[in-house]
């Protein structure tokens, strides 16, 4: 309409628009689609303006003329304003909007984000890609049929929005930490003559709480603890399958600190003193070691919450030393116990797996009945895999620490395997130190 000079044929190309414009508000309408329907509200209205104007222009230049003498006038030629902003409809252009059906959701959980896009320009626009999609910790879980995202950007495929209609894009993504996270991303399109064209969309904000369910025990590594709904279940029997590496050091260390300070009964069965010898004198009324080393009494002073075994040559020493243990726990210190075997490895060794699967099947069982939640550590890299899948099936639950090859190199990786009966997220999980550490 606005490249016709002739403003009766220019007012009728309106008054065109608008009935089209008025079809799309009822369709939008009827369908419930309240944000499209109240873009196509606004372009009805500049659309009426427009033709109003060119209604007003055409009845000007036909109006008769004041005077009959023309002699003392010269002839004024008509000239056309287009109203401003409605020069860019004239080409490709697209309006978006962002649309977070929820607010909040906690970490872990699904978080859905629709981006609306409609064709506002009077030629058609091929999509391209959206970028800046994603916000750092978020994960995309599905993407709709037409896309695919790689490199965190969400790639059309040949998708072509014809003038005036819209397209809704759907996303499934979900995030393993919590804080307020903003969405900002942009399209990008091509027109009718392969231009690119670039469009910021208004940014949108969403909160992620921790997820935190009942009778949950805190790990001490926060991102574990969001993939586990709130931490390990209370009284289960967790195995951590990983090779030796630091990232499952500090998780055993985490583990141990946030009971030990949190004044909760804390048992560790370990070949090794490590880094929990001040822990072993500071907190002697709730923390217990237990030491499966023959040069134990070089390696750590006697202390009274200090069990020195010979190594794990007898199995009986080290469950004669857990009986001592619990007759000497603090009656009155109510609450969690936790219990971190770290021997796993070290007794598969050396009693195969017909062996250490009869002593987990006492252990577990009798940890449990004190009110213990049991995280144990093997390295199945030390081991036949038959072997690590005869006392695997011991546990309520598997946590595994692998290296994954990914576009940015070989990373660590962290998944949650099982979880009997209870409820986690099954998303894998970068691990680095410094994360861990954090």
């Amino acid at each position: 309409a606005k490249r016709e000079t002739d403003p009766e044929k220019e007012a009728k190309y309106f008054l065109m628009a608008e009935k089209v414009l008025g079809i799309s508000l009822d369709s939008f309408g009827k369908a419930k689609h309240e944000e499209k329907a109240a873009l196509v509200k606004r372009l009805l209205g500049k659309a009426k303006e427009e033709r109003e104007l060119a209604v007003s222009l055409s009845e000007v230049f036909h109006s008769p003329g004041v005077t009959s003498t023309t002699g003392g006038f010269t002839t004024i030629s008509p000239t056309y304003e287009i109203a401003a902003g409605l020069e860019r409809f004239e080409h490709a252009d697209i309006q978006a909007k962002l649309v977070l059906p929820s607010k909040e959701v906690s970490a872990g959980e699904d978080l859905k984000l629709k981006i609306q896009v409609i064709n506002v320009g009077k030629e058609s626009v091929l999509l391209s890609k959206i970028e800046n999609l994603l916000p750092a910790s978020f994960q995309m879980v599905s993407v709709p049929d037409g896309f695919s995202f790689e490199n965190l950007q969400l790639t059309a495929l040949g998708k072509q929005l014809e003038p005036l209609k819209a397209e809704e894009i759907t996303l499934t993504m979900r995030s393993l930490k919590s804080g307020e996270f903003e969405f900002r991303p942009k399209i990008e399109c091509a027109d009718e003559t392969g231009q690119k064209l670039i469009f910021n969309i208004e940014p949108a904000t969403c909160r992620i709480s921790d997820a935190v369910l009942s009778g949950r025990l805190r790990t001490g590594y926060k991102d574990l603890d969001n993939l586990l709904m709130g931490g390990l279940p209370e009284e289960y029997g967790i195995i951590l399958t990983s090779p030796s590496n630091d990232e499952r050091g500090l998780l055993i260390k985490r583990f141990l600190e946030t009971g030990i300070k949190n004044g909760e009964t804390t048992f560790y069965i370990t070949s090794e003193v490590g880094g929990v010898k001040d822990l072993a004198e500071e907190f002697q009324s709730n923390f217990y070691l237990f030491v499966c080393n023959p040069r134990a009494d070089v390696m750590i002073k006697d202390l009274p919450n200090v069990y020195k075994i010979k190594g794990v040559d007898n199995l009986t020493d080290i469950d004669i030393s857990l009986i001592k243990a619990f007759r000497n726990l603090d009656r009155s210190r109510t609450g969690p116990k936790r219990a971190c075997v770290e021997v796993v490895s070290d007794v598969l060794l050396q009693h195969r797996a017909v062996i250490t699967r009869k002593w987990l099947s006492g252990l577990l069982p009798d940890l449990k009945s004190r009110g213990f939640t049991t995280l144990a550590i093997v390295n199945p890299q030390m081991h036949p895999t038959e072997e690590v899948y005869a006392i695997l099936g011991l546990f309520d639950g598997e946590i595994r620490i692998s290296e994954k090859d990914t576009p940015e190199g070989l990373k660590k990786v962290l998944q949650i395997r099982k979880l009997y009966n209870q409820r986690y997220v099954e998303s894998e999980l970068n691990v680095t130190r410094q994360k861990i550490e954090s």
